[in-house]
C-alpha cells in the first residue's frame, strides 16, 4: 500500500520530494525579508495590530488603543432637542452592530 505514517491509513500517504534538502535557519530568514506581511487582505503573513491588513488578537477591546473603536468615522446627525438624534443614533448603531431597528 505504500508508505504510511500508521500502517494501514489510505489517508496518510507521505510524498517525498527528494529534488531539495530543507533550507537552513539562514536562507529561511533571508526569505522572510522578502515576506508579504500585511501588504494586503489576501497576503500570507499578517503581523498584530490596529491597521488595514493586521490581524487582530484574540483578547482585544474595542477602546481604540489594541482594537478600533466600533464607530471610528460614523458621524451622528439632527437636533439634540427633539428625536431627530437620537434617531439617527439608534439608526447608525443598528447599521454597525447589526441588531433589528424596531423602533417606530
Amino acid at each position: 500500500m505504500g508508505d504510511t505514517t500508521i500502517p494501514g491509513d489510505v489517508f496518510g500517504m507521505i510524498n517525498k520530494d527528494s529534488s531539495q534538502e530543507t533550507p537552513s535557519a539562514g536562507m529561511v530568514n533571508r526569505f522572510h525579508t522578502k515576506d508579504d506581511a500585511d501588504s494586503s487582505v489576501t497576503s500570507h503573513h499578517h503581523t498584530l495590530g490596529t491597521r488595514k491588513n493586521q490581524a487582530s488578537k484574540g483578547d482585544h477591546i474595542h477602546d481604540g488603543e489594541n482594537g478600533l473603536l466600533l464607530m471610528s468615522g460614523i458621524t451622528v446627525t439632527g437636533a439634540k432637542g427633539g428625536n431627530a438624534a437620537l434617531a439617527d443614533l439608534i439608526t447608525k448603531l443598528s447599521n454597525a452592530l447589526g441588531f433589528t431597528d424596531g423602533t417606530t
